[in-house]
């Protein structure tokens, strides 16, 4: 039986586990030889194309993996498939296998859809297809024009390894991923990962394996997919310190490890493991969702406010990783003002990156399956985004997105921290007002970089002094981009400038970007030949001018 296993990727970049996960689980469980192929494209690419490639391999079964990001495509490919091709296709993954019936109702191009853990459950079905389908765990079918689905089991051993010789093959310099726990320890009212089986951990001799093998593959990045990695504090540890003391060694210092941490139960030994960590040997994303305790309460978020917002500052003061935190809107309970608290304490630890997500109603999550706990309404589309609480309206949440979006082009991308630090320390103007009432003046309207800034430039310019805000742009374009077009409002006609600027490139380099700060009595450098910082940012620094001698004095600040 030939069978292929599918997935669409969110990006080319991105290297999905699943189908290899499945292949992993054929060779290992199977009791018959089946000729198994993983097929893999995006959900930007060609379906049409997609499909005819499956179509070409003349499979017996098509499997897909199904997530809130590739469901449209997926079905979109599964039903070309059919009509060309005589196949049973089989679908599973978190966006199917809450709803079975659903999709077997809606699709009829799909013969089956399998739940729980594919490693044991996939080659279960191939060796059963044949024969007694009730016998199949966590399978729904169609029998006598009835939809039947049989209880799922629970597992609690390692499953087998995804990283085949196929998988290197493939990976091909992308983004990989690496599961060292299945579960998580908390059941928030949003999330699928509490829900899917109980926390357990992998065989810790093959993860260290598996580490050196992704690390030595050509990835730049090794992401790992658990989904509280610190749950279990002295595991998380040994698995840093083993990245430590091989780092550079057989573990290239081109390769970065991402994980998702709870940052309300770091250890005091993590932090000091993650503080001796070397420069961009790690970065971390944590989800805060809110600071508001009785939305956190709701959602069955246990989180220690005030002791997650000491370990991030002091995981940020130590200088070596990128940090990523989340916050959440349209959760239970918070509305504008309690959101724009939230979204001021997340802003105020100055991360690396600040995502503003918005609520998404998953199947299978407490959220969607309890209206009456949680009522809110939502896009009957993936990814079922929320569009209105009894707390947030319709127009408070169209708002937020476009504050989001400022939040991205300002803050996250690392383009115009001078001006933001400008606006909320020196200015006084709160945080979320800055990116809200900006980024609603944008409205979300695509524009080239220097036009961006002199809209941002343009919008503040009456709130604040007029050239201090002028050289604070400014000096944000020199750090952020070696290219960018500087905008006539924010250019001074000044013979000095030829001046000053020869004498940078004279005697410190001929890559430095010169701009005179009138304000200060400054001149602002930046040597663009230089790696940039965590904030994706050219390192800067202020020099005195010392007008009767006519030189510049370094004085960094």
């Amino acid at each position: 039986m030939k069978v292929v296993i599918a997935c669409l990727n969110s990006k080319y970049v991105h290297a999905s586990l699943s189908p290899w996960c499945l292949l992993a689980g054929v060779r290992e469980f199977a009791k018959n030889t089946y000729d198994t192929l993983v097929m893999e494209s995006t959900i930007n690419g060609d379906g049409e194309s997609f499909a005819q490639k499956i179509i070409n391999e003349n499979p017996d079964v098509v499997a897909f993996s199904c997530y809130i990001w590739n469901i449209s495509k997926t079905l979109e490919v599964c039903r070309i498939i059919k009509s060309n091709h005589k196949c049973k296709i089989v679908l599973g993954g978190p966006e199917v296998e809450y709803r079975p019936k659903d999709v077997l109702e809606k699709y009829d191009f799909a013969d089956f859809v399998l739940s729980g853990e594919g490693e044991w459950t996939f080659p279960d079905f191939l060796d059963n297809l044949n024969g007694e389908l009730s016998r199949i765990s966590g399978l729904s079918y169609r029998k006598n024009g009835e939809i039947l689905t049989n209880p799922a089991k629970e597992y609690t051993d390692t499953p087998p390894s995804p990283y085949s010789d196929e998988f290197f093959e493939n990976l091909n310099g992308r983004i990989s991923y690496i599961e060292t726990a299945r579960g998580c320890p908390y059941r928030c009212a949003f999330c699928l990962s509490g829900r899917c089986s109980p926390l357990r951990f992998f065989d810790l001799q093959r993860v260290k394996a598996d580490i050196i093998r992704l690390s030595q593959s050509g990835t730049q990045t090794v992401k790992f997919i658990d989904r509280t990695f610190n749950a279990n504090a002295e595991r998380a540890n040994e698995i840093l310190l083993f990245i430590k003391e091989n780092y550079g060694k057989e573990i290239p210092k081109t390769v970065c490890f991402h994980f998702e941490i709870a940052g309300d139960i770091l250890k005091e030994s993590t932090l000091e493991i993650l503080a001796s960590m070397p420069n961009g040997a790690v970065q971390l994303e944590i989800g805060m969702q809110s600071f508001n305790e009785e939305t956190l309460k709701l959602i069955n978020r246990k989180t220690d406010t005030k002791k997650l917002v000491e370990n991030i500052r002091r995981l940020i003061s130590f200088n070596n990783m990128h940090i990523h935190i989340d916050l959440i809107a349209g959760l239970t309970g918070e509305n504008l003002e309690s959101f724009r608290n939230s979204f001021n304490i997340g802003y105020s630890l100055k991360a690396h990156m600040l995502q503003m997500g918005f609520l998404k109603l998953l199947h299978g999550a407490d959220m969607r399956e309890n209206k009456e706990k949680y009522p809110c309404t939502f896009n009957a589309e993936p990814p079922y985004e929320v569009i209105s609480t009894p707390w947030l309206s319709a127009d408070e949440i169209k708002m937020l997105k476009n504050c989001e979006d400022a939040v991205d082009r300002l803050y996250n991308s690392g383009r115009f921290l001078f001006t933001i630090d400008y606006l909320t320390n020196e200015v006084g103007i709160s945080p979320f007002d800055v990116f809200n009432d900006f980024g609603n003046a944008v409205n979300g309207n695509k524009m080239r970089l220097s036009e961006y800034a002199e809209k941002l430039y343009s919008f503040f310019v009456d709130k604040c002094d007029r050239e201090v805000l002028r050289e604070k742009v400014l000096c944000d374009l020199l750090c952020c981009s070696s290219s960018v077009q500087i905008p006539d409002v924010l250019k001074v006609q000044d013979p000095l400038y030829k001046q000053v600027k020869k004498h940078f490139i004279e005697n410190v380099d001929k890559n430095i970007k010169v701009a005179i700060l009138y304000s200060k009595n400054q001149v602002f450098a930046v040597n663009q030949s230089k790696e940039k910082d965590l904030h994706n940012r050219y390192e800067g620094a202020f020099y005195n001018i010392n007008e009767t001698e006519d030189v510049y004095k370094e004085n960094r600040l």
